[in-house]
């Protein structure tokens, strides 16, 4: 028993988890890193709108550039320089616009699955609805 709590806890920190993930045949693949809960949480927090009839709705497609533009390594979505060159105030607004929507879908679906959501995310996205 020992043994396996040492082995725990030797295991690196989640926010130093890194792995390069297939996106598509266009893109090849990225370096991303692992959500910590804390920012799993946060993109979840974001992505959720109260409707007028007092209604939660979860925006997936809002949830999975948050998690693109704030998971991705490289290419750095972030970079100042290329969001210039590419008329962009922000990172979402980037991936918008280079990536099309089932690659954005499939880079939020590897980013979650490193970091450790090996279900489907559309069964997340129905747990945070309610």
């Amino acid at each position: 028993m020992e043994k396996k709590l040492e082995d725990f806890l030797a295991m690196p920190d989640v926010d130093t988890i890194e792995e390069e993930v297939f996106v598509s045949k266009r893109l090849g693949t990225f370096k991303v890193k692992a959500m910590t809960a804390d920012e799993h949480a946060e993109y979840m927090r974001r992505s959720k709108e109260k409707s007028k009839k007092g209604e939660v709705n979860f925006d997936s497609g809002k949830f999975n550039l948050m998690v693109a533009a704030g998971q991705t390594i490289t290419p750095d979505f972030k970079n100042a320089e290329l969001l210039k060159k590419a008329n962009c105030a922000t990172a979402a607004e980037f991936i918008k616009k280079k990536l099309l929507a089932g690659e954005i879908a499939e880079l939020s679906e590897q980013i979650c699955k490193i970091s450790g959501f090996d279900t489907d995310i559309n069964e997340d996205i129905e747990e945070a609805k309610n």
